[in-house]
């Protein structure tokens, strides 16, 4: 294998424990919450310190990883979220609770921002399109740590024994690759800008801006579907609750079909053309989800809204980096927030609408925000692959 081949491996690595360990400890939630006895407005609390933390720990990401690089700034949130994440099944009471998610959260930040970072780096690196395959896998590896909870719930296995082998799984795969990821030498060569430079330029907010606000559009959009579309079908269109988790699958698994040839289409049509197709068909998916008659046919609305979403979080990184190459970093870290605000107002906004008008009207929102993704799709464009001398050295 070449150096740049391995160090694709261990971005893919890094994404696959990032989506196991989340998965994982989300699942276990309920659990969680039954055993601490809490409301459904303490779970609300829970997510949302989870959440805001998590912004604070990527905006930190983004500051760190100018100084000792994307690649040891990773490694080490990874490695702190993998120990983190066993911690809260523990926690004996509210307050303790909501101080170990807290820390959990601030390595979430902080791995959602480095690994897009290095995932960026080795796109261009290589000179074509990769971050929809490294999203894939983070994407299947949540399927695998949801079906890992599944299991082990239904087994009887202990809460918070059943998290230390993902957390052994999550350090061991680290300490195997940490040292495959791209340098910041290799990193300064993949973004075409001097190894020397150390002050940074100041980051172009406005056309930063205008990529986050479609992306948050699609994670205010997913908070929705993930938390709230089995709620809609169930207390909104009366299906059987066994349904819920279904809706929730149907979501996960064509967001993940969609995402395996998304490279492939990007380098076809490209990322400009390819988002605004999406966010079409995800326009037309909610009005489905909106009038259904029946939670038979909200479920194919839910299942097509999470392939037309797919493709919208691994491409904003690509075009934050592309808007400031020399600042990929902090630009990153920073589109990176819109994941957190997206998924704080969905929680917030979707309680109340459903509280004041009724569930059926949960989807309402989430359809008048989701035409920003068509709309604004232009922002994706992204610049010709770099070659330069440098990169053909890596590979």
């Amino acid at each position: 294998m070449t150096r740049l081949q391995l160090a694709r491996m261990a971005v893919f690595v890094a994404f696959a424990v990032q989506g196991l360990t989340f998965a994982s400890l989300i699942t276990r939630l309920e659990s969680i919450a039954t055993k601490l006895d809490l409301s459904a407005g303490d779970v609300f609390v829970v997510l949302g310190v989870t959440t805001a933390v998590g912004a604070v720990g990527s905006v930190v990401a983004g500051h760190l990883a100018t100084r000792i690089g994307s690649a040891a700034t990773l490694s080490l949130m990874l490695g702190g979220a993998s120990l983190a994440a066993v911690a809260p099944a523990f926690a004996p009471t509210m307050v303790t609770l909501l101080v170990l998610n807290g820390v959990y959260g601030f390595f979430l930040g902080g791995v959602d921002a480095s690994m897009n970072m290095q995932g960026t780096a080795t796109q261009d690196a290589y000179a074509r399109p990769l971050m929809n395959g490294f999203h894939a896998m983070w994407s299947a590896a949540a399927v695998l740590g949801a079906v890992y909870a599944t299991v082990t719930i239904a087994l009887g296995v202990p809460l918070g024994l059943d998290m230390i082998p993902i957390a052994v799984i999550g350090l061991a795969a680290n300490l195997a690759t940490f040292r495959l990821l791209l340098p910041p030498e290799a990193v300064d060569a993949a973004e075409k800008r001097p190894s020397t430079q150390r002050k940074k330029p100041p980051l172009p907010w406005l056309p930063l801006l205008l990529v986050a606000v479609p992306t948050f559009a699609m994670w205010f959009i997913d908070s929705a579907a993930s938390a709230w579309g089995g709620i809609y079908v169930v207390d909104g269109l009366g299906a059987a609750a066994a349904v819920a988790p279904a809706i929730y699958a149907a979501y996960q698994l064509v967001l993940l079909a969609v995402r395996l040839p998304g490279d492939r289409l990007v380098a076809h049509f490209g990322a400009e053309r390819v988002i605004r197709t999406g966010g079409i068909v995800g326009v037309g998916a909610l009005v489905l989800i909106v009038v259904a008659p029946h939670w038979s046919v909200a479920a194919v609305g839910f299942a097509v809204l999470g392939g037309s979403l797919a493709m919208v979080p691994p491409q904003s990184f690509v075009a934050a980096a592309h808007i400031s190459p020399d600042n990929a970093e902090d630009a990153i870290a920073r589109v990176n927030l819109a994941n957190y605000a997206g998924y704080l107002a969905a929680a917030s906004l979707i309680a109340g609408v459903a509280e004041l008008f009724g569930e059926r009207s949960m989807f309402l929102i989430p359809l008048a925000i989701s035409v920003l993704i068509p709309l604004m799709a232009g922002r994706f464009a992204t610049r010709p692959a770099p070659e330069c001398p440098e990169t053909v050295k890596l590979g």
